[in-house]
């Protein structure tokens, strides 16, 4: 097996390679993707998703935003971004490496180079909103289920990074900081598979863009049923979805900035 990278340009570089899904895990992922061939995950919104829920949902993103509004007015512009961009990369730092935990030493070590590639991106874009560059890590795949239950270690807040986001930034960063992991996860399948394999993680999609205050036109793109679409067509898709919703936070800041009592 070749893993090949390559550069490609949104809004801002992340390396892109060729790869075919890990060997140890392929059973698990042919079953995902089965589920989601079956019923997508705009589909799997609607089954899940009922009005007692997202009135809950919009109630607690009230709150999010009510804890946050003062201190995030006194923050730089471009904060909101980086702490997406900081999960983005870590999370597709995590699912890239663990996708190869259990492939020969030399794979392995060409999947760590590429995803320490994406975190020195996170890196970058912790010391921009002031974090301790050190302590920005992959989560660790040393079994298939510790592969499986990566959005549910984020979510536990296993290495502590998003706590740390909130406690130096905002709870609405922490909350965009969790939805870039969920968003960059599945970019790294995307990108991998050169879009012949995508699976969102629609509820966590779901539940952080609400409560970061991300609009729902601008986030569902990212967890749309693809159904037939030819890869180049899903890679294309995907990559305007993130870089849609990346401009939906640097407009919502500028909003939350202009709206600033002076």
């Amino acid at each position: 097996m070749v893993i090949s990278s390559s550069r490609w340009r949104e809004s801002w570089r992340v390396f892109a390679y060729s790869a075919a899904a890990a060997l140890a895990f392929i059973a698990l992922e042919r079953l995902e993707f089965a589920l989601f061939d079956f019923a997508g995950p705009a589909r799997l919104l609607a089954l899940t998703s009922n009005k007692a829920d997202d009135d809950r949902l919009a109630a607690e993103a009230k709150d999010v935003a009510a804890r946050s509004r003062a201190a995030a007015a006194m923050l730089p512009s471009g904060h909101r971004l980086s702490a997406f961009r900081l999960g983005y990369e870590v999370g597709w730092a995590s699912v890239f490496a663990g996708s190869y935990a259990m492939s020969a030493p030399n794979i392995q070590a060409r999947a760590a180079e590429i995803a320490d590639a994406h975190l020195a991106i996170a890196r970058a874009q912790a010391g921009a909103i002031g974090l301790d560059a050190a302590g920005v890590v992959a989560l660790t795949s040393r079994t298939p289920t510790d592969y499986a239950r990566l959005q549910d270690r984020f979510e536990a807040d296993e290495s502590g990074l998003a706590g740390r986001v909130e406690a130096r930034l905002t709870p609405l960063h922490r909350e965009l900081f969790l939805l870039g992991v969920s968003v960059g996860s599945n970019a790294a399948m995307v990108e991998g598979s050169r879009g012949q394999l995508s699976s969102p993680q629609v509820a966590s999609i779901h539940r952080h863009a609400t409560l970061a205050g991300v609009a729902p036109a601008a986030w569902q793109p990212l967890v749309v049923d693809h159904g037939r679409a030819a890869p180049a067509a899903v890679l294309d898709q995907h990559r305007l979805a993130v870089a849609g919703v990346m401009a939906a936070i640097v407009a919502g800041e500028a909003e939350a900035s202009a709206s600033a009592p002076r």
